[in-house]
């Protein structure tokens, strides 16, 4: 199990099932969670936040979409890793989470293994 030193990371999920697992697992890894469940609260926490280390993105949210809440942060910083979730996994939507500035595209269920991979090159290097 990889342990991040507390570090943050930024999860935009709407769903609370699927939050509470996300945040199980982190808490595990000593991974500090900031949570927001729209893309107006995550660009809000994203703004107020200074040291978040990247961003696990929903991208089917209520109100603004992951892609824009993803394209809103590339104009705020251009190198946080931002991880694109979603149960979508045709490839034109892995290339739009692509255009709008995800690194990564990740399918729901989350495969965790994956995760902790793309978060240890990332926040560990």
């Amino acid at each position: 199990m990889n342990v991040f030193n507390g570090q943050k990371i930024l999860v935009v999920e709407d769903n609370f099932m699927s939050f509470k697992l996300i945040e199980v697992h982190f808490k595990r890894s000593n991974l500090g969670v900031v949570h927001a469940t729209d893309g107006l609260m995550a660009l809000e926490k994203f703004r107020e936040e200074d040291d978040i280390r990247a961003v696990l993105m929903d991208i089917q949210l209520p109100g603004i979409n992951g892609l824009e809440v993803t394209r809103e942060i590339r104009k705020m910083d251009r190198d946080v890793p931002v991880i694109a979730t979603t149960g979508n996994v045709f490839e034109d939507d892995r290339l739009a989470c692509m255009d709008a500035g995800c690194n990564y595209f990740l399918e729901k269920p989350l495969d965790f293994n994956v995760l902790n991979d793309i978060l240890e090159k990332h926040l560990n290097a």
